[in-house]
């Protein structure tokens, strides 16, 4: 189903916004912007920030996002994104950091920069592929050069400015030990993370099967509960942050949504680092995940019917996926079982993948990426005209 278009108050303002970046110059600090406040890429980068570059968080919630930052020991400059001092803010950034656009997603003037950081890679079809218009970045990093292809394509993009250099949040996934220790963690740790079927956030849409999505919940049943006691596991639920979801959580089953994990003082990134075994259907994150060589589980109850009402980037996605693909409860708890017993038996499948998929895997995206908003706050026509300066951006 097609997304709706954006309210027309929306769309004006965001023009008004385009007219008035023109007659603003620009002045040193940064602004970055994600939907949802502070996602994990925001996250990294606040935590990388290297000496010398003045950053601003816009967010949409600012008392929301003031408390995820304290739970996080983030110290940030946060202003509201449609507040008077985060509007000017905006329109005085060199270079505005975002996940889907700050006022819209179109090519800023006077030598302004979009640092593009979309949120997944692979999965559903968005973009252009869904009748949405052509989005504007300066620089977008990803983490294959089949990535950079798609990416080109979703978002009608110039593909010189795509890099393949990994994503930012792909850094908090590197130090699960660490992870495991701070949240007392022992045992295997699963993480089930279902992509959503009904979005109430963002762009409002309804794809695949709810009602067959709602009659398989193995995570609920008494057998699932026994695996997991049996083997000292627990999984961790995380709803998509999109979806007003109501879910069932049985024994040995936590929900990892982001208010729960605020409360332990991690992202959830930081705690798909840690897990075992991932659970999904849709979702990119499992693009991201084969940073970490760990099992992955497809549990997809509606493939067929989300193929026809969505549409996926990777087909045959059976083939695509790093691990097994299976529409039955039954199923699914079968495989956990063997994963939990010590079998990984679809680890060729999944490094075949992580070859293709994630060739930036170790490049540092936390530092590179900083090093492309350095070179573009160099650029600002006011500090030194582009004629006069050589080099160019990190690929």
């Amino acid at each position: 189903m097609r997304s709706p278009r954006r309210p027309w108050r929306r769309r004006v303002l965001d023009r008004l916004v385009g007219l008035a970046d023109l007659l603003v110059p620009a002045g040193r600090a940064v602004v970055v912007h994600s939907s949802p406040d502070l996602d994990d890429s925001t996250v990294a980068l606040l935590r990388g920030a290297p000496p010398g570059i003045d950053v601003i968080v816009l967010a949409e919630d600012l008392s929301g996002a003031q408390r995820r930052a304290d739970a996080l020991v983030l110290r940030p400059r946060l202003l509201g994104r449609r507040s008077r001092r985060g509007l000017l803010a905006y329109l005085r950034s060199p270079v505005a950091v975002t996940t889907h656009g700050v006022f819209g997603a179109r090519r800023r003037p006077r030598g302004k920069q979009v640092v593009g950081l979309w949120h997944g890679e692979f999965g559903k079809r968005i973009g252009t592929f869904v009748g949405e218009r052509p989005r504007h970045f300066d620089w977008v990093p990803v983490s294959s050069q089949l990535a950079r292809q798609v990416r080109s394509a979703e978002f009608a993009l110039d593909p010189a400015r795509i890099h393949v250099v990994g994503s930012p949040r792909q850094a908090l996934l590197e130090d699960p030990d660490a992870v495991r220790r701070r949240l007392g963690l022992t045992g295997p740790q699963v993480v089930v993370a279902p992509t959503y079927r009904v979005s109430v956030q963002g762009m409002a849409r309804a794809d695949g099967d709810v009602a067959r999505v709602a009659q398989e919940e193995p995570w609920t049943w008494p057998e699932t509960a026994a695996l997991l006691e049996e083997h000292g596991a627990t999984i961790w639920l995380r709803p998509h942050p999109a979806a007003d979801q109501q879910v069932g959580a049985g024994e040995r089953v936590r929900l990892a949504r982001n208010r729960d994990l605020e409360e332990l003082g991690v992202t959830f990134y930081e705690l798909l680092g840690a897990a075992d075994c991932l659970v999904t259907d849709y979702s990119s994150i499992w693009v991201d995940h084969l940073v970490r060589d760990v099992p992955v589980l497809g549990f997809c109850p509606d493939l067929e019917v989300y193929r026809r009402t969505r549409g996926l980037a990777l087909e045959p996605y059976e083939e695509w996926f790093p691990g097994p693909v299976v529409g039955r409860g039954e199923d699914l708890v079968a495989e956990l079982a063997r994963v939990l017993a010590g079998h990984d038996d679809h680890a060729a499948r999944r490094r075949a993948t992580r070859a293709l998929l994630v060739d930036a895997a170790g490049t540092e995206p936390v530092a590179r990426t900083w090093d492309a908003v350095r070179e573009r706050v160099g650029r600002r026509p006011a500090a030194a005209p582009p004629a006069s300066r050589g080099g160019s951006a990190p690929s």
